[in-house]
């Protein structure tokens, strides 16, 4: 698992093309859509879900929802930090931290903080709360 947020981490962050014209056009989508699902994004490109999936695989070696879910943990994270970033001076309390976190999960496609919070600690090894407390 390490490695795939190595990858996905210089791809959310990279200013240049990967190179490859699938993997570029895919990182385009996730930059510019909420998404949740492969399905969501083949719909997009216009291709069969499956065809995607194994492209993607042959060309990075990580299954597409793996990088997705990836993709949206980054963003979840910068928006966390730039939340608590203006709310720092304030110390926010748990009932302002769960307001930020319910915030920001629905905007990168969450239902619930909950929900973020169990995907945050499959792909992290920690609760999105635990992060918060270690990072700031």
């Amino acid at each position: 698992m390490k490695h795939i947020v190595e990858s996905v981490e210089e791809m959310y962050h990279a200013k240049e093309p990967y190179g490859e014209v699938i993997v570029d056009e895919v990182l385009n989508i996730l930059r510019h859509y909420k998404l949740i699902y492969p399905e969501d994004v083949a719909l997009l490109m216009d291709v069969k879900v499956r065809d995607l999936r194994s492209a993607w695989f042959m060309l990075t070696g990580t299954r597409l929802i793996d990088v997705i879910t990836e993709w949206r943990l980054m963003q979840a994270q910068d928006a966390i930090r730039k939340k608590m970033d203006r709310h720092l001076p304030d110390k926010p309390g748990k009932p302002a931290i769960r307001k930020i976190l319910s915030e920001v999960a629905n905007r990168c496609g969450w239902r619930t903080e909950r929900v973020m919070s169990n995907v945050f600690e499959r792909y992290c090894g920690c609760t999105v709360i635990e992060w918060v407390d270690k990072t700031f």
